[in-house]
């Protein structure tokens, strides 16, 4: 891994960077690049991840878990649609979902305070009810947190969706979700339920 530094910048901060991107695991990241405008990376034949400053711990370890579940073909399975499903819109929506999730999961291992810093639990609505499970999920941390193994902290959160009148539905999805944390699963049971 090539560390390129656009600024001038501390042997600390590098050394910050280097560490947090091995916190998920051995990298497949080439180059990265301090000091650019935003943090994120640019997947491809080489992967580039660029790191804003100051640093923010949450985001670089996001998207060195997104270098992982680009190219670990176990994290592929979890978040990937299958490709007879590319047409189907729900399959797409739940594919997104599972990759936010899995992401918030792989930092919540290293730390999950920083992913419960983001939690804002909240219902969003879709054309259907599966829709809305599926979007509901993309935006709910505490399935990251349980699928994490801190499912104390996950029960609280998802909890404080109780007095949405789609909580037992979505109670139920977000169960079966987390237990069987997989694309394909998980997109059978919404057909199954909802379909």
């Amino acid at each position: 891994m090539e560390v390129i530094t656009l600024r001038e910048v501390s042997g600390d901060v590098v050394t910050l960077v280097k560490q947090l991107i091995e916190l998920i695991g051995p990298p497949p990241i080439d180059v990265v690049v301090i000091g650019a405008e935003e943090t994120r990376l640019e997947p491809g034949e080489i992967q580039i991840l660029k790191i804003a400053l100051p640093v923010d711990r949450y985001a670089v370890l996001r998207e060195a878990a997104f270098s992982h579940a680009l190219t670990d073909p176990q994290l592929l399975e979890i978040w990937a649609a299958p490709p007879e499903l590319a047409a189907d819109q729900l399959a797409n929506e739940l594919s997104i979902a599972l990759l936010k999730r899995l992401l918030d999961a792989m930092v919540a291992k290293v730390d999950a305070q920083l992913v419960m810093e983001r939690a804002r639990p909240e219902v969003v609505e879709g054309e259907t009810l599966a829709y809305t499970l599926v979007r509901t999920l993309a935006v709910d941390v505490s399935a990251s947190l349980a699928v994490a193994g801190h499912m104390s902290e996950a029960l609280q959160l998802v909890t404080k969706l109780a007095s949405h009148p789609i909580y037992e539905k979505y109670r139920s999805f977000w169960d079966f979700a987390v237990a069987n944390f997989k694309h394909l699963p998980i997109y059978n049971w919404l057909l199954l339920m909802y379909g």
